[in-house]
């Protein structure tokens, strides 16, 4: 079967969206996109839920950050896997395999609202716990792999296009998923026995949708993997795909702004809900929708960012761009956590949102430019490990959140700690652009 990649070197310079001309990556797309918006819309349900049955904000960091443990070692298994065995294969497991998962998580969330069968089948904020780190593990052996992918189905003048594009199926259904949710729980009302059954039950069908997607395409490897790939051991690619990491420093200082971002910023940001039902005042059923609200309210600005960041796909300072957007986040986290005004917050909201669009894809845009297609399955996996380091940034916010409850009470106790991460990542960001000055030429 022949490779739907175009292969010409003298085809005109593509447009930024040329990306879609080749019909596996629109397939690859389009499952991104739901595979995403599902996963996001689970991540805050089961935030908020874990809040409602505990009321701890230490409980509600363990339950947000679990499904991260597994990433702390498991993406460079599926990094070396996505290297050595057809990615295609690992696709259709994974998103098969999450499919069934959270179709059970769903039928125990039913159980629970409505009362129905046996206690153990009714869920409890544990439940999260166990099947957010089965999750973990799966996503981090397909992760790897999805990524990878991109090189392998655009040639390299679309490359640049398709990171960008793949920014978009990646970073707007972050907040696009939870954001649909939003109309959903207003219209609904009540607490989450009301409405979290149809949301998880939502969150199965799109996982099922990426599962199609992934069975329509035409997909031969680019590279032959039974001479090139397992020619060493994984120990070997695996140390190799690190040495080379080591060995260019714009990889490097990229590894450790992702690292300073998943420990300050995403590790705290995890106390949303309490913003919204607390900080706010807005209780228990009206913070439902406002925490969903905030959600909605970040749709709109990952979709600014996103669309600015295809519109500068081909722009050449990324360096400088990654520094404005690395700063212009910090200084909206630091304001957000001391506003009680929702009209300010969500404008707050609004900013934040496109800033962190704005670095993560440039981050991960750089990434990918930096790779070697033969490499890019444990390059890649890189950054998924990042992602899992977010565990240690929620329970270590967690337990500060936890020590300033007791001193100042809940809504206080959130707007101080997530002022001090917000300030750390900012110091921790300027000293790598001024330590770093490679970081800063980066084209």
């Amino acid at each position: 079967m022949a490779t739907d990649r175009p292969q010409s070197a003298h085809a005109e310079e593509p447009g930024r969206l040329a990306a879609f001309q080749i019909a596996n990556f629109r397939l690859l797309f389009a499952g991104r996109v739901t595979s995403n918006l599902a996963r996001q819309l689970r991540v805050v349900l089961r935030g908020w839920m874990a809040l409602e049955l505990t009321n701890s904000p230490f409980l509600m960091a363990l339950v947000v950050s679990s499904l991260s443990w597994p990433m702390v070692f498991m993406p460079f298994i599926g990094g070396v896997l996505a290297d050595r065995v057809d990615r295609k294969k690992i696709l259709k497991w994974t998103e098969s395999l999450l499919t069934l998962l959270w179709a059970f998580v769903a039928m125990l969330v039913f159980l629970g609202a409505y009362e129905i069968g046996p206690s153990y089948l009714r869920i409890e904020w544990w439940h999260f716990i166990v099947t957010s780190v089965v999750s973990g593990i799966i996503q981090s052996i397909g992760r790897p792999g999805h990524q990878a992918m991109l090189g392998s189905v655009v040639d390299e003048k679309r490359l640049s296009s398709a990171i960008a594009l793949d920014a978009v199926s990646d970073t707007w259904p972050r907040v696009g998923g939870p954001g649909l949710a939003a109309p959903v729980i207003l219209l609904i009302g009540g607490t989450w026995h009301s409405w979290a059954p149809l949301l998880f039950t939502v969150s199965a069908i799109g996982q099922f949708f990426s599962v199609i997607t992934i069975f329509l395409l035409r997909w031969e490897p680019r590279m032959d993997v039974s001479k090139t790939r397992q020619v060493g051991s994984p120990w070997e690619d695996f140390v190799e795909g690190m040495q080379f990491i080591k060995g260019n420093g714009v990889l490097l200082a990229l590894v450790g702004l992702g690292l300073a971002f998943m420990l300050f910023s995403g590790g705290a940001m995890f106390l949303l809900p309490i913003f919204a039902r607390d900080v706010l005042r807005l209780g228990s059923e009206q913070g439902a929708a406002g925490y969903f609200g905030f959600q909605l309210i970040q749709t709109l600005g990952a979709s600014i960012g996103a669309g600015l960041l295809v519109m500068l796909a081909l722009f050449r300072r990324r360096g400088l761009l990654l520094m404005g957007m690395a700063a212009g986040h910090a200084v909206c986290m630091i304001l957000f956590s001391q506003s009680t005004i929702f009209m300010l917050s969500a404008f707050l909201i609004l900013g934040n949102s496109v800033t962190q669009v704005g670095f993560r894809t440039i981050r991960r845009m750089a990434m990918q430019a930096l790779a070697p297609d033969e490499m890019r399955g444990r390059i890649m996996s890189m950054d998924v490990f990042l992602q899992g380091l977010g565990f240690i940034g929620a329970l270590v916010w967690g337990s500060i959140a936890q020590l300033m409850t007791n001193e100042f009470g809940l809504a206080r106790g959130a707007q101080h700690t997530l002022l001090l991460g917000a300030t750390l990542y900012g110091l921790v960001t300027i000293i790598f652009f001024i330590f770093v000055p490679i970081l800063r030429r980066f084209r």
